[in-house]
């Protein structure tokens, strides 16, 4: 189906009633509304060829969660008072997007899993307790869903609303997706009232389905479910994806990485806020991305405790900027609420000496989870011992140790420094070129 009208008001794809619930059309396909807030917030309608609720009864099931997706919803513990990077997941054995998820964190509202699939889905899938926010840090293929296929590949965002049907048609090679869950609400597009609505992207690079791919087709379709813990397979003799048209704006879409446009500033540290691209209940999600680095201000993190949130970086390329030399590809950090962090010794030095790179090549992945925040198993399972060290040289470099004349240096510096000025700002004495 290549009909569609965007833009004209509220989107719709293939064939769809003059109105929701209304028209003569309704008597010959079957009508689904997909409704958040109790049918008063964001709603969508799909036309399918054969009613939805055609499922085989005697075939429910509930699954045993220990067989389905034994490392999705597992022992969790607070964290704090340590610092964590994770090594990248190596799973046992082959398995398809969900069974093979591990949670790493979670609070009461957002958690955070990686997972590697390896095997083709041979279910669909509903969340019907969270929206999901995909990272692809490796891969790609096709994301299929009810409104359409997308297209994904490395560096997308995959967005997939509560409740929508959807199933991964992997590309081949290696796929590596870091995967938040939002409980409580939809990701919601992050901007200030003061910068507008196209910093740090558009709405407009949301990439929605525009057509669709519709199946005829009988057979045994099992779709899998899930309610905070609890996995239930259902089964229908026609396949789910009927659909003949949809019309709404509670839809699933893509977004690409590459088009954040970040905020930054010669005279000031943006700070790591400044970078959300999406806030979730309980949740900031960001993105540090290739920027140019600030001229006339500190361009590396300030040292800092977060009070409110367990910071989480995962690094997607690059040389993070305040990680001093150190590898990171694919891990992910855990900076627990109140601990102090900021850039490792080997990246202040770089800054002390007046070495600026000109720009950061890099992008990394951060969300912020408010506290308290808790931890899984399978995640210090995979925490790499010695993370701490990373700052021991803090407590050994000469540049940084006590000294019985640091605090006359810093007196006798200040005085110094004093009438200092930024080399960027204006002077009364400078008259336009």
């Amino acid at each position: 189906m290549d009909k569609f009208e965007y833009f004209s008001g509220t989107p719709e794809v293939g064939i769809v009633p003059r109105a929701p619930h209304a028209g003569p059309l309704l008597r010959h396909v079957y009508e689904q509304e997909h409704g958040r807030g109790g049918f008063a917030g964001k709603v969508s309608h799909t036309y399918h060829l054969y009613p939805p609720a055609n499922w085989l009864a005697t075939e429910a099931r509930v699954l045993e969660p220990a067989t389905f997706a034994p490392r999705w919803d597992g022992a969790m513990r607070p964290i704090g008072g340590t610092h964590h990077v994770l090594d990248v997941l190596r799973p046992e054995a082959a398995a398809d997007v969900y069974r093979g998820m591990t949670r790493l964190v979670a609070n009461a509202s957002v958690a955070m899993n990686v997972t590697a699939p390896a095997a083709p889905m041979e279910y669909f899938f509903e969340h019907h307790s969270a929206s999901l926010v995909y990272f692809v840090h490796q891969g790609g293929g096709t994301l299929e869903t009810t409104f359409g296929p997308i297209e994904f590949g490395r560096g997308d965002f995959l967005i997939v609303p509560k409740g929508i049907t959807h199933r991964f048609e992997l590309a081949t090679g290696p796929q590596y997706y870091w995967v938040y869950e939002s409980f409580a609400g939809d990701p919601e597009k992050a901007e200030a009232p003061t910068t507008g609505q196209f910093i740090t992207h558009s709405r407009s690079d949301y990439r929605f389905p525009r057509s669709l791919d519709t199946r005829n087709e009988a057979g045994r379709f099992e779709i899998v479910s899930k309610v905070d813990g609890v996995y239930t397979r259902r089964v229908h003799p026609t396949h789910p994806f009927d659909v003949v048209g949809w019309r709404g704006d509670y839809l699933p879409y893509r977004f690409a990485v590459e088009d954040v446009r970040p905020l930054v500033a010669d005279r000031s540290h943006v700070p790591p806020s400044g970078h959300t691209i999406f806030k979730l209940p309980g949740c900031y999600l960001c993105v540090f991305t290739v920027r140019s680095v600030e001229k006339d201000a500190m361009w590396l993190p300030f040292f800092h405790r977060n009070l409110d949130y367990l910071e989480t970086l995962a690094y997607h390329f690059g040389d993070f900027f305040s990680a001093g030399g150190m590898k990171m590809d694919g891990m992910v950090t855990l900076h627990p609420v109140g601990l102090p962090h900021g850039p490792k010794p080997p990246a202040l030095q770089r800054f002390m000496d007046g070495h600026n790179p000109g720009v950061h090549r890099e992008l990394a992945v951060m969300a912020d989870f408010a506290n308290p925040t808790h931890v899984s198993q399978a995640a210090l399972g995979l925490s790499r011992p010695g993370y701490m060290q990373a700052w021991a040289g803090y407590t050994t470099d000469p540049r940084f140790v006590h000294r019985p004349d640091r605090l006359a240096e810093v007196r006798a510096l200040a005085e110094r420094l004093a009438d200092a000025r930024d080399e960027l700002r204006p002077r009364e004495d400078e008259s336009p070129a």
